[in-house]
């Protein structure tokens, strides 16, 4: 029976591996480099290559064309012979460099396929993260779908995606400076050191990542309102309220970004100095305690002890 599994599990490795080549070399057909003659070598070796074709079945009718092309046969010559070999070799020097590289591929898949789905999931989330500055918007989602493959809109759809994205916006500005002062002042309050650099360096990222997706769809919004042609004194004046909202936002972004991270850096330099003149009160603290115990140890039994024995002489 393990037998009977190890076989059927060998036989249907072979039968993916060869069909997974097989539709290769269909793609293969078409990039093959050209003949001396400039032909495609398969026309050249009279083969339509299909999703069943394979290397055996170009090797045989290679050989049938050896043999009725042969200069000694009815109707053979050296130039035919000459010209069925090179693209014989090219076909085979082609596919063994595919087949090559398919082993290659198959080989490192299986240690790799589980690590790469995790990366790109993992990337793809931070990606979207950042591109929401980790605020949840309720059209984000929509908005880049149907973002990338649509027909061109008209003016009162641009003006109501543009009102749309700045009340968006203008949300999640709101949403991101609470958040950063709420744990700025959550860290002061625990006292941790390593939670408030934790939160800095993950805002810097997040408002980073954010305000470039903010200029990103603002340049794409204001490049379809430029491209109608004519534009009239309000496209104009939107045109300008774009990069201005833009503007506002990053330079908004960065003041409440500096401030707090000015608290947190003062509270921590308040905490290194608090903990370090507790350090130093502990240290002097233990120093006088050992002190004055051999002190005392000392003055009540040796000192003590010694006086008597001398007086009493």
């Amino acid at each position: 029976m393990f037998r009977f599994r190890l076989v059927l599990k060998l036989t249907s490795r072979e039968n993916i591996r060869c069909v997974f080549q097989s539709k290769a070399f269909v793609n293969a057909s078409k990039e093959l480099p050209s003949t001396p003659e400039g032909k495609n070598p398969y026309d050249v070796l009279e083969m339509t290559v299909t999703n069943a074709t394979t290397l055996d079945d170009v090797s045989k009718q290679f050989r049938d064309l050896v043999v009725r092309n042969h200069p000694d046969q009815p109707g053979g010559s050296h130039e035919r012979m000459s010209e069925v070999n090179a693209a014989y070799k090219i076909a085979k020097e082609h596919h063994n460099k595919l087949i090559k590289r398919l082993k290659e591929c198959e080989a490192n898949i299986n240690g790799n396929d589980t690590f790469q789905r995790h990366r790109n999931s993992r990337a793809r989330s931070d990606e979207e993260l950042g591109r929401s500055g980790g605020v949840f918007r309720r059209n984000a989602k929509a908005s880049e779908q149907s973002s990338g493959f649509r027909k061109s809109r008209s003016l009162q759809e641009i003006e109501s995606d543009w009102a749309r994205f700045k009340e968006d916006t203008e949300q999640a500005v709101r949403s991101m400076c609470n958040r950063y002062e709420l744990a700025v002042e959550k860290g002061r309050f625990f006292r941790k050191t390593s939670m408030l650099n934790e939160i800095t360096v993950r805002e810097r990222w997040l408002r980073k990542s954010f305000v470039k997706n903010v200029w990103e769809q603002v340049h794409e919004l204001r490049g379809e309102l430029l491209r109608r042609g004519a534009r009239s004194a309000q496209q104009s004046l939107l045109a300008e309220e774009m990069i201005s909202f833009a503007s506002v936002t990053q330079r908004k972004l960065n003041e409440d970004f500096q401030r707090l991270t000015q608290m947190s850096v003062q509270s921590q330099s308040r905490l290194f100095l608090q903990r370090v003149l507790f350090t130093m009160l502990l240290l002097v603290l233990f120093v006088k305690v050992w002190k004055w115990f051999f002190t005392g140890l000392f003055r009540n039994s040796l000192t003590v002890r010694f006086r008597q024995g001398v007086l009493s002489h």
